[in-house]
């Protein structure tokens, strides 16, 4: 930072603008980076399908799957239903329940109603394959491309 000169009624401002790191600045926006306790994080990441690669933290009790623009976890594509599965912390596990969608939800290739994930569970919705991940693969990034 510089010191610009004097402002109004004598104050000194600063020039405050610095160089931005693209770097630094993707991890402080990736909202699993900034996890303060990497062993409590919950995320599904996107391993197949649109969107592969995309990241979303499990930060509530409740987090809606589905193609309405008001889930948590937006599938945007026509296989997916706009209320397909909703994801519910119980107990400390993660359950993952189906909302009557057409196409089904799917856990290691298996037809489930509902099902308590476990630790790089394999969830498959529509084209999009998700993977579960929590503790300290988080911190790893534990994430293979499939």
């Amino acid at each position: 930072m510089t010191e610009q000169g004097a402002g109004e009624q004598g104050e000194v401002t600063k020039d405050t603008t610095a160089a931005l790191d693209p770097d630094a600045l993707a991890e402080r926006l990736d909202p699993v980076a900034d996890a303060p306790d990497r062993d409590g994080t919950r995320i599904m990441v996107v391993t197949r399908g649109p969107g592969a690669g995309s990241r979303f933290r499990i930060d509530a009790d409740e987090v809606r799957i589905g193609r309405h623009p008001e889930a948590h976890i937006l599938l945007d594509d026509v296989t997916v239903s706009r209320r397909h599965a909703l994801l519910t912390v119980v107990d400390d596990h993660v359950v993952l329940t189906d909302q009557a969608s057409l196409n089904g939800t799917y856990v290691a290739g298996e037809r489930v109603d509902s099902h308590v994930l476990g630790d790089g569970d394999e969830v498959q919705i529509g084209r999009f394959h998700l993977r579960y991940l929590e503790g300290p693969s988080v911190a790893t990034g534990g994430v293979d491309g499939d």
